[in-house]
């Protein structure tokens, strides 16, 4: 018998008088109250409980926002130039976006900047409707993304394979760097030519940027490039990224000339438009809406995809787990702020581990400290910043291209000689290059599907022969390839499928697993290739689902088996089974007529 347990008390403890233990208890309920900011959940949501965890946040994150805003923001205001509006739109949109995914994110990895992929749409709309209806398709976008958010489609993302992520990030760099290289040369046509394609291929472009460019440029982006490089092999924490951007800040006072900033935008600031109703061309009636609302449908899916791949990218390779229901809530809450702001559309298009960023709350820190940078240098001190020489910007574009490839993943893959997995890689990439990266992403999806399709093309099953009082297995097929092994002849356990007063030899035919389309046209094959017994059991009982089409198919050879003057028998069935197959019309006859060769589970 258990003893009970004796508390001993404390003798040298002295008393506590009931004054004091009320003052404790006062003490105790004090310290368990929730403090004023995490009554707040979104601000909970960012660690802050107390004014002394907010500074350690800022204290820890200010590199990081600071060093992203300068990597990121010659992206958001070409996107805003090449909307067709100008370089301060695209400013503003990057800033609603860091605040929002700061306060909103589902990922501890993402920058959410302007879409550069959305420039070209975005100018066909103003060209067609006028600048004022970008904001409303910014705005539409929010809606759809967050009602498509409602059926919980964007789940589907776990099923992409990495290669495939890492494809898109392949080409997503290259891209990077091909769209700013210009700057390397002290060149900008790319960004100062709205809507205009200046080259017909990259080949013409490479040529007119050696005749026309300077060399020395190109060398010294180069140089920025290495010392960013290097800098990050030697010593990953330091914030090499604000040296080189106050460097070229220090350079391009005290030797200023036309190849900055400046010389592409002009000058940029915040600016804060509530969403108008009418201008030159656009005016809001219902049929307008309706044309805007047909246009901002695929833009819609494009941004929650490449959202979703940014979110999955980061999960796989650096194992940041992500809450994708709050990822698209943070995408579509953000589009809607930047409708309404006058902003245009935006998402995730960054990751922060491409800047070697600790993946914890602080990343939360670091993106709503980014919008404070966008404020403070580009924003206030803006006049400066638009000064910095475009070689430092393309040496950054360089890094920030080369960086964005996870390349521990080749390490891994390499290590274990999965050369295929490489080559898969390049194949998107290089679609990614021409075609662009979503479209490449979802060809390497579908690749991916088929191929599983394939391998689950595989009919599991078992094939045993019944002699006597033996039971031999003749076959056990798990995959495809195993279809056309050597027969195995082992002793089996087939109690539970054996025929009661059948002396007779027969064969028994165990389907394992799922019965379904992809697979019903091998269980058919291994059924052609059976022995030639009269007497044949189909046994369904490790069968754990099955379609119409399998049933379809199964039942063409079973009723060609009973043709030929076989004598067929099911075993392994349950009533639910049996309401299914009466879907089809040999089961359902063979259940009316040969109910006598059916064997339920359990008897």
């Amino acid at each position: 018998m258990q003893q009970p347990q004796i508390e001993l008390m404390n003798l040298d403890k002295p008393k506590q008088s009931i004054a004091s233990a009320l003052l404790s208890k006062k003490s105790v309920k004090k310290n368990q109250r929730k403090s004023r900011f995490s009554r707040f959940s979104r601000i909970s949501k960012l660690s802050v409980h107390d004014l002394k965890t907010g500074l350690f946040y800022i204290r820890e994150s200010w590199r990081s926002g600071m060093a992203t805003t300068f990597l990121t923001m010659p992206f958001a205001m070409n996107a805003g130039n090449n909307s067709g509006l100008n370089a301060s739109v695209g400013l503003t949109s990057a800033f609603i976006g860091s605040f929002v995914n700061g306060l909103f994110s589902g990922s501890n990895h993402s920058i959410y900047v302007p879409n550069q992929m959305a420039a070209l749409f975005n100018y066909n709309i103003t060209q067609q409707y006028g600048d004022e209806a970008v904001p409303w398709v910014t705005l539409m976008i929010g809606i759809i993304i967050y009602v498509c958010g409602l059926f919980k489609w964007h789940h589907l993302i776990e099923f992409m394979p990495s290669y495939v992520i890492e494809g898109y990030f392949w080409g997503l760099g290259f891209l990077i760097i091909n769209n700013y290289i210009g700057y390397g040369f002290g060149l900008s046509d790319l960004q100062s030519n709205r809507g205009v394609q200046v080259y017909e291929d990259r080949f013409e472009m490479y040529k007119s940027y050696f005749q026309r460019g300077d060399v020395y440029h190109l060398y010294a982006a180069i140089g920025v490039f290495l010392f960013l490089y290097i800098g990050n092999k030697v010593h990953k924490p330091f914030p090499w990224v604000l040296v080189s951007t106050f460097v070229g800040i220090f350079i391009g006072q005290l030797f200023p000339n036309e190849r900055c900033l400046r010389s592409v935008y002009g000058d940029v600031s915040l600016s804060f438009n509530w969403i108008e109703t009418y201008g030159e061309i656009f005016q809001v009636d219902f049929k307008i809406l309706y044309k805007l609302f047909q246009e901002a449908i695929p833009m819609a899916l494009y941004i929650m995809t490449q959202n979703l791949i940014c979110a999955k990218g980061a999960e796989i390779m650096i194992n940041v787990k992500c809450d994708y229901d709050q990822e698209i809530e943070c995408v579509s809450v953000c589009n809607i702020l930047s409708g309404l702001l006058g902003g245009i559309p935006c998402n995730a298009q960054q990751r922060l581990y491409v800047l070697n960023i600790k993946v914890k709350e602080v990343n939360r820190w670091s993106s709503i400290l980014n919008a404070f940078s966008i404020l403070i240098f580009y924003g206030v001190l803006g006049k400066y910043f638009m000064e910095i020489p475009l070689f430092i910007i393309g040496g950054q574009v360089l890094y920030s291209g080369y960086q964005c490839p996870t390349w521990s993943f080749y390490d891994r893959v390499i290590a274990t000689r999965r050369y295929l997995t490489i080559f898969k890689v390049i194949a998107l990439a290089t679609l990614s290059v021409y075609y662009g990266p979503i479209p490449a992403s979802l060809i390497g999806s579908l690749y991916a599907l088929l191929k599983f399709a394939e391998t689950m093309s595989a009919a599991a099953s078992e094939i045993v022969l019944k002699q006597g009082p033996q039971s031999v297995k003749l076959r056990q097929s798990m995959t495809r390839q195993q279809d056309g092994e050597d027969e195995q002849r082992v002793q089996v356990d087939v109690e539970d499928d054996l025929l009661d007063d059948i002396n007779v030899e027969y064969i028994i035919y165990r389907f394992n697993g799922s019965l379904n389309y992809i697979n019903a046209k091998n269980h058919v094959e291994q059924i052609k290739r059976l022995p030639e017994i009269d007497t044949i059991v189909f046994s369904f009982r490790y069968v754990s689902v099955f379609d119409e089409q399998a049933l379809d198919r199964l039942g063409v050879i079973m009723d060609n088996l009973l043709k030929s003057g076989r004598e067929l028998y099911f075993t392994g069935l349950h009533e639910q089974m049996i309401e299914q197959m009466k879907f089809n019309q040999f089961f359902k006859d063979f259940i009316e007529i040969k109910s006598q060769n059916l064997k339920f589970l359990g008897k």
